[in-house]
């Protein structure tokens, strides 16, 4: 089977003062289509910055980040730029909904940049409101919402223009333990009813049932545990 993301030998690091501070080493992970993958470890691990270098966000030190066919590597700032706003659907820990916009614009918002008409643009906003239950909420405003409520928004806004890639980074961090089951168990319903490749970095034990694989950072590259070691 061809994975869909491949990262060959991928290294990377950040400068910090006077010194290099080294994230990745070497790292070479496949990822299928259509899997839920697990990252485990603390913050400042190195599990956002692979995100990062998946979507295109940051380029590697060395090595190369292939999708499908695709090497970001080889692509320029503007190329990877339209590769995410059309590939890839971020759920982040703070939700990052624009607070000027109503509901139904912040998800509007991904289908406009990637060319979308108004009319068909309302429909599926409204569409994914009803998937994620707030098909009551499109004219409020993220600050009118529970933690739990902009959550769902986050999601329906990741997956409204129907990308390839799901990447969530810590997106139970900011919900209390109820609310966070329920975000968990919201996304994988809707992840894989699209049939989508979905990659969540965390430090919760809570999300580890979902996952098809669960990777941890040993010496700056991923190594893949089982669910029961994680549990441990």
């Amino acid at each position: 089977m061809i994975s869909y993301i491949c990262l060959k030998q991928v290294s990377k690091s950040y400068q910090e003062g006077g010194t290099r501070h080294q994230v990745l080493d070497a790292v070479n992970l496949e990822i299928q289509q259509g899997e839920t993958i697990v990252l485990l470890g603390k913050s400042g691990s190195g599990k956002s910055t692979l995100l990062n270098l998946i979507s295109g966000i940051d380029l590697p030190d060395s090595g190369d980040i292939l999708i499908g066919s695709q090497n970001l590597s080889a692509l320029n700032e503007e190329e990877r730029t339209l590769f995410r706003r059309r590939d890839i659907g971020f759920i982040f820990q703070f939700f990052n909904l624009i607070p000027t916009l109503t509901v139904e614009e912040n998800l509007i918002l991904p289908l406009e940049l990637n060319g979308g008409n108004s009319q068909g643009a309302r429909q599926r906003a409204n569409i994914m409101l009803q998937e994620v239950g707030l098909a009551d909420r499109a004219t409020s405003f993220p600050d009118r919402l529970s933690g739990g409520e902009q959550q769902r928004v986050a999601i329906a806004r990741a997956l409204i223009h129907q990308p390839a890639i799901i990447l969530a980074d810590e997106p139970t961090g900011n919900l209390d333990e109820e609310t966070g089951r329920i975000i968990i168990s919201l996304m994988d319903r809707l992840v894989k009813q699209e049939n989508r490749t979905m990659i969540i970095a965390t430090h919760s034990r809570e999300v580890i049932d979902l996952a098809d694989k669960v990777y941890t950072l040993r010496q700056r590259r991923f190594v893949e545990i089982t669910a029961e070691v994680a549990d441990g």
